[in-house]
């Protein structure tokens, strides 16, 4: 997919956190603190303000305030895929037309979550919104959040009118990453979009990587994407796989589970403020995880020498 400079995204995108001040007011020093760390370590771009950055706990200035402090912190040395997304069509064009303005390079866009619109409204949403702003649209296929999954077949129609030109595949089904190349061909981009499948996703063909993991040990996601997709080294790639997969596990392990403890959104914080970070507690209902998952991250984090 063409972006405005001409290249193809590929690789691994992180998304980013949000910092907060003690009176949980957006600490903006902090939130490009987080990005200088996500690229000193060599990722390839950035989908912040999808879900990890808990823009459903923003307002809308917050969020744009949020958004170009990390334009002016990346200063175009990485693309920028922006997390526009609102229930509302016209918040999200809103957002979307200030994402251009200040010099992303495309969209990510969840669909319109919460009261689960009729499946014709959602594949409107996007159509509406692409029709409103010219940037690349890559769609955050999330049904875990959203109720709602468009499916491969459907992003083939929506890929063929030109509305999107990508997809970060957050399902735990690898399957819709195989389908999503099978309809809509080789030169459209696919992202993993949660750790459980991103080795099998990249081993498959997927283009890149959105998720926890390029959050909590971002070199360690790059390096495996680099084995895989520049090395064709799939046993130094498998090796390293085994050494992070504890960390997803941690991370993942509650999911769909009534008490949902630890929530991967608290795993992937407490790892930033194990490393120094700083990035302040979030804003309620999510509080910290429990004293001994931190200090099972720590011992973790600590046997793959991140600390």
């Amino acid at each position: 997919m063409p972006q405005a400079n001409g290249e193809r995204i590929s690789g691994i995108f992180s998304p980013t956190l949000t910092s907060y001040n003690p009176d949980g007011s957006v600490n903006l020093p902090g939130v490009r603190r987080f990005v200088r760390y996500l690229m000193d370590a060599g990722v390839d771009g950035l989908a912040p303000l999808g879900s990890a950055a808990e823009p459903v706990a923003l307002t809308v200035k917050e969020r744009m305030e949020i958004l170009e402090a990390i334009v002016q912190e990346v200063d175009g040395r990485i693309p920028i895929y922006a997390g526009t997304g609102h229930y509302s069509t016209d918040i999200t064009i809103e957002l979307s037309k200030h994402a251009k303005s200040i010099g992303c390079d495309g969209l990510m866009l969840m669909a319109p979550y919460l009261l689960r619109p009729p499946k014709r409204d959602v594949l409107n949403y996007f159509r509406q919104v692409h029709a409103a702003v010219d940037l690349p649209v890559m769609m955050y296929n999330v049904p875990v959040l959203t109720g709602c999954e468009v499916t491969p077949a459907e992003l083939k129609v929506l890929a063929a009118d030109g509305v999107i030109h990508a997809v970060k595949w957050s399902h735990s089904e690898v399957s819709r990453i195989h389908d999503t190349r099978l309809f809509c061909g080789p030169d459209f981009k696919i992202f993993a979009g949660v750790d459980v499948i991103a080795f099998e996703a990249l081993a498959v063909g997927a283009d890149g990587w959105i998720s926890g993991l390029p959050m909590i040990v971002p070199s360690l996601a790059v390096k495996i994407h680099r084995l895989l997709k520049h090395d064709n080294n799939l046993e130094a790639a498998r090796e390293l796989w085994y050494r992070v997969l504890p960390i997803i596990h941690v991370e993942y392990r509650a999911m769909g589970t009534d008490a949902n403890d630890p929530h991967w959104l608290s795993v992937c914080r407490e790892a930033a403020d194990i490393r120094g970070l700083d990035m302040g507690a979030a804003r309620l209902p999510f509080t910290a995880v429990l004293p001994e998952v931190r200090e099972e991250l720590k011992q973790l984090l600590t046997g793959l020498g991140q600390l």
